[in-house]
């Protein structure tokens, strides 16, 4: 059978760029190619190449993609048509975060235009938390919940016996005779050593991926924490590959495709200290020359292993701050302090590592002095990079549920509401009002002076030359991530 996975466009629409390829996809892609099927894996939004760094300017771009998913005379949409007629699928597997559901339905639909009887699967975080809403969709005829892996595989092999062993499949929704069927929720997978290797050599379009790209790795799956702005499907539960696993994994990305910068996407990779401290070991003596980045919180982090991790090739670390108030920070259960912030920003600047923050905006129970303690808290931290976001909701999250009592979300929206605001407003009942303590016109103006301000916190000349200096060895091995980050960083630097 030919299978054809995607990865519908989403930034490719608002100019910004794409970060690193869809190792979910690449996941499954693996997993069913040893059953002996052909299998591509396409994503739109490679071919955003050389677009802007800039994502704290993200929500005004926002419109950019509510008008690309109503023109499906848009170049996107027709490279996709081109693409199933010149490949011809047997089945296509889509994959969508909630932000990019309409995306993901209008990939749906030309399948469909193609072959009414193409079977089209969809999976991803959004179908996981809202599949009653996608199965019904016309266009979508299997939902994956969950982690894909096993589910999509054995989806496969009954559309190759002709629907039989259907009903057994854990965590799939589907249609039958009218019907919608919602089999049990699948568990998780415990070893991940079953799982082979992302299958990177089935990306199409090869030539719009760099060597970096190719280097984001996972070392474990799950979160332990309870923030209230996000999704837990783990239950507090983390899985983990061992550590020659990963290691034969980052060997082999360097011998097929050079690469010298990894990203290591673990959603807090300092989490089990044994872990960490086995793997940079393991790095050291293995002697790969490398580099590494990850993202971990400011209390799963400390001299002595930060020592280690640089050691072992780790040149950057990205954490969470969320926001510069007190009340903020209690409210949205991160379970860190400030003081935690501060002593771990000292710590990275005495290593000289660079480091990233992130914060938001936005939240339902914010105020205007909020928003900007969280302005006077960057410059007291002052990292190399601040990523700014407004604060999208997601649903079965605490946050969500908050901002539903207050009057501020609806707890559904009809699939209509995707196309008709921008993404970050989905779910607000006035996409004006994301506060009760602020006004809209208000809300607009601080979002305004927040972005432009960690814009250009962000271009200071400083921060630049340390973000090169922190990729050097990358450039060495890659001459062309050079030469394309130049380029990035010129548009960035041109907005101000």
């Amino acid at each position: 059978m030919k299978i054809l996975l995607i990865a519908p466009p989403f930034n490719l629409f608002k100019d910004l760029v794409n970060n690193f390829f869809p190792i979910g996809l690449a996941y499954l892609a693996a997993n069913i190619k040893q059953l002996g099927h052909e299998v591509k894996i396409f994503e739109a939004d490679s071919f955003s190449q050389i677009a802007s760094l800039d994502f704290a300017d993200e929500y005004r771009r926002n419109d950019l993609y509510k008008a690309a998913i109503n023109d499906l005379t848009q170049p996107a949409w027709q490279q996709i048509r081109h693409l199933l007629a010149q490949f011809r699928p047997e089945l296509v597997g889509i994959t969508s975060m909630t932000p990019h559901i309409a995306s993901a339905l209008n990939v749906a639909t030309l399948c469909k235009e193609y072959n009414p009887d193409l079977p089209v699967v969809l999976g991803g975080p959004h179908p996981t938390v809202s599949p009653e809403q996608c199965i019904a969709q016309p266009a979508i005829d299997y939902v994956v919940r969950g982690e894909g892996e096993i589910a999509f595989r054995e989806l496969v092999q009954a559309i190759d016996a002709h629907g039989q062993g259907m009903s057994h499949i854990q965590g799939l929704s589907y249609k039958h005779d009218g019907q919608i069927i919602h089999n049990p929720d699948s568990k998780f997978i415990q070893d991940l050593e079953n799982l082979p290797f992302p299958a990177r050599e089935d990306l199409m379009n090869p030539q719009n991926y760099t060597s970096e790209d190719m280097g984001v790795i996972l070392t474990s799956r799950g979160c332990p924490f309870h923030c209230t702005y996000c999704y837990h499907p783990w239950r507090g539960n983390v899985h983990f590959r061992s550590i020659d696993n990963v290691i034969e994994e980052i060997k082999l990305v360097k011998k097929d495709y050079g690469t010298i910068q990894f990203a290591i996407k673990d959603d807090t990779f300092t989490v089990n200290r044994k872990h960490v401290t086995e793997f940079c070991e393991k790095m050291i003596r293995e002697n790969l020359n490398i580099n590494w980045d990850c993202t971990t919180r400011v209390d799963c982090i400390d001299n002595e292993l930060l020592t280690l991790m640089i050691r072992a090739g780790c040149n950057v670390v990205k954490v969470g701050v969320e926001t510069g108030s007190q009340k903020i920070l209690k409210e949205i259960e991160k379970g860190i302090t400030f003081d935690q912030i501060r002593q771990a920003a000292r710590l990275f600047n005495k290593h000289n590592i660079f480091w990233s923050a992130y914060f938001m905006m936005g939240l339902p129970q914010e105020t205007e002095e909020d928003i900007l303690q969280t302005y006077k808290f960057l410059r007291e931290i002052n990292p190399f990079y601040a990523s700014l976001g407004v604060y999208e909701p997601f649903r079965h999250t605490k946050l969500f549920d908050l901002g539903v009592e207050m009057g501020l979300l609806y707890p559904e929206v009809a699939v209509e509401h995707f196309y008709q605001v921008r993404h970050k407003d989905y779910y607000f009942v006035d996409p004006r009002i994301r506060s009760k303590a602020i006004s809209g016109e208000r809300f607009r103006e601080l979002e305004l002076f927040m972005g432009n301000a960690f814009h250009r916190h962000n271009i200071k000349c400083y921060n630049l030359v340390r973000r090169g200096f922190a990729r050097r060895k990358a450039y060495v091995g890659d001459m062309g991530l050079l030469w394309k980050d130049c380029k990035k960083a010129l548009r960035w630097v041109s907005r101000r």
